[in-house]
């Protein structure tokens, strides 16, 4: 929100001048907020959030208070437009809380409770700067995917009771269920977003962290090389049969399914693009058909006190569908502290760039770049200034840099960039383009995150330090560093590192709960350190399998006085708990395990310190 116009022409009479200057003082003073009611029926909030969003950036108004309640969001009158979500699947989305071109704005909830029906993304922030959201809860009345528990397993079948909630049905010989509440035969309807039982996750009830089982079932099954079989076969309750590719569940576990009948990412709760200073605090996020916070071309964002977590009374197991918070091509500073997140079916914090891929030169100062995954469509990729990285697709080194003067966008894939000098002779084949403006410094402290599918924390910001966390029981690894030119062509190769004082309690025996892992094509080649300094300090790590540590690629590792404790089998001989593949000076001092464990460098004769350590020692190579 831009300040009040003042009046273009010269005004002679200081008198006139001074008095306007005392009314506008005087209305600044007695109307310092505006403050809102939901609807007294339990009607459409929408059209009320709107007008009073017009209000305040008619008046001037810099702060929106909620009344504590209930605000219902119904997609039937929200603003819409075709919109790119980063990591998110791209379309016409409808909007609840809208906020364009607004600056030094603050909207303090006072504990309301944002209650979506449908298909929509309940808080969106647009060009804007220093904005403040404060003291709400998110939610949706129906999930967006399909939840029950296995109360039988046969031969070649097994029988789930769905939640009520998920509405599941049978349509067309298969089973349905999610967000329901628009006329089933009209796909076009935001409140109809039906899923099938594919794209599966499986939880322990006991424990609420991934089960040891974990199906992967699919409608048409290639094994058998026919379609799954699914019969109702009670209230809520159903038997499929031939669905699964190898194992069928464990009994009581609870099965999730995102689906694949449709797009599975349309509703994350609240989403930033190209905003300069937010602060989001005293957020409480329930569910979401996406990711809870995703910001984009941001900069200099907190979260403070953002609850992702469990609804009280509910029987559901999930929260938000994708990750908990995330953050794509953004710069400046990202804190995250005092956070609580909890059963997403993805991280609780992602972090990185992205990795455009480089087209033929237009002309000796002038490159063309393309997004390759579909769900980074519309991203901004740089601004005028920015320093730009050619890489090596294959190994991502990068061999030159250049700064981009223009930027000219040709579509939402495709854009132009001027360099400030030639790039001809200097572009090679088969390269990509990493924005090394777009890079955080982030701070990530005195959080809990648990019981989630896949890592804790993917991070690969510019500078990172992890500190005073808590990390339970993730279904992969814990602490992620990952840079990907295949798939997700998620950019980032951190300056430095430090992960310091957190308490890492890991579930999968088969994956290291810290991980350093480079997604390049050229796999087996020796290849230089792409991370510069990686700290692993004063951590207490519990590990369910052998390897609690595999970081590669670096050029100084430090792992001291950490303490790992090992709560699988123990293996006949001292297993690698420390792995350290192309890294160039390993220090591993003052730390303590359990069992007789080894640490293990990749190629064998690496600079590697072992000092006053317990229960480490050399891999010998044999």
């Amino acid at each position: 929100m831009t300040g009040s116009t003042h009046p273009s022409q010269t005004n002679a009479n200081t008198g006139i001048l001074l008095i306007s200057c005392a009314l506008a003082a005087a209305a600044a003073v007695a109307a310092p907020e505006l403050r809102i009611s939901p609807p007294p029926d339990g009607g459409d909030a929408v059209p009320a959030l709107r007008d009073a969003i017009g209000k305040c950036r008619a008046g001037g108004i810099r702060r929106l208070v909620l009344d504590r309640g209930i605000w219902h969001l119904h997609p039937d009158e929200a603003d819409g437009a075709f919109r790119h979500v980063s990591n998110h699947d791209p379309g016409y989305k409808r909007m609840g809380l809208r906020l364009d071109g607004f600056a030094d704005f603050e909207v303090d909830g006072q504990g309301a409770v944002l209650m979506c029906h449908g298909v929509l993304i309940p808080i969106t922030v647009d060009r804007s700067s220093n904005i403040t959201l404060r003291n709400l809860t998110i939610d949706w009345s129906k999930p967006f995917h399909l939840e029950g528990g296995v109360a039988a397993v046969g031969a070649d079948f097994f029988e789930v009771e769905m939640l009520p909630e998920c509405e599941a049905s049978m349509v067309g010989g298969n089973l349905l269920g999610g967000m329901a509440e628009g006329v089933i035969e009209d796909p076009r309807n935001p409140k109809e977003s039906r899923q099938n039982i594919e794209w599966n996750y499986w939880i322990d009830p006991q424990t609420r962290a991934a089960a040891a089982v974990q199906p992967v079932l699919l409608t048409w099954n290639p094994r058998t090389r026919s379609h799954a079989e699914i019969t109702e076969v009670g209230t809520n309750r159903f038997r499929i049969r031939n669905a699964h590719l190898k194992e069928l569940p464990t009994p009581g576990s609870v099965m999730i399914a995102k689906g694949r009948n449709r797009p599975n990412r349309l509703s994350p709760a609240i989403h930033l693009a190209s905003v300069r200073g937010a602060v989001i605090s005293d957020v409480t996020i329930h569910h979401a058909g996406g990711m809870g916070v995703i910001a984009e071309d941001c900069a200099d964002m907190t979260l403070r006190r953002v609850r992702v977590e469990l609804r009280p009374g509910s029987k559901s197991l999930i929260t938000t569908t994708a990750d908990a918070t995330h953050f794509v091509q953004c710069r400046g500073d990202v804190l995250v502290e005092d956070c609580f997140f909890e059963n997403m079916l993805d991280d609780a914090l992602n972090v990185h760039g992205i990795y455009a891929v480089a087209a033929p030169l237009r002309a000796p100062g002038r490159l063309g770049v393309r997004f390759q995954h579909f769900q980074h469509l519309g991203m901004v990729f740089a601004r005028p200034g920015d320093r730009m990285l050619l890489l090596d697709r294959k190994t991502m080194t990068g061999y030159a840099e250049f700064t981009a003067k223009e930027i000219l966008t040709r579509n939402e894939s495709f854009h132009e960039l001027a360099a400030d000098k030639s790039l001809e002779g200097v572009l090679r084949p088969d390269s990509i383009v990493e924005n090394l403006d777009a890079r955080p410094v982030l701070v990530f402290r005195n959080n809990t995150v648990r019981n989630n599918r896949a890592r804790s924390i993917l991070v690969n910001p510019l500078r990172a330090l992890i500190e005073n966390n808590q990390f339970e029981r993730p279904s992969m690894g814990s602490i992620l560093i990952e840079g990907d030119s295949n798939y997700w062509m998620s950019s980032g190769s951190p300056e430095e590192t430090i992960i310091r004082g957190n308490r890492i309690v890991g579930l999968a025996a088969s994956a290291p709960m810290i991980a350093t892992e480079p997604r390049q094509q050229a796999e087996g080649l020796p290849l230089p350190p792409l991370y510069r300094s990686l700290r692993v300090l004063d951590n207490v790590i519990e590990t369910p399998g052998p390897t609690a540590v595999d970081v590669r690629r670096i050029s100084r590792v430090e792992f001291g006085n950490n303490t790992v404790r090992f709560t699988g089998p123990a293996t006949d001989a001292p297993a690698a708990a420390l792995r350290f593949i192309a890294c160039e000076d390993v220090v591993v001092r003052g730390n303590r395990c359990d069992r007789p464990s080894a640490v293990q460098t990749i190629p064998a004769g690496t600079a590697l310190l072992l000092d006053n350590n317990r229960n480490l020692v050399r891999d010998s190579g044999k």
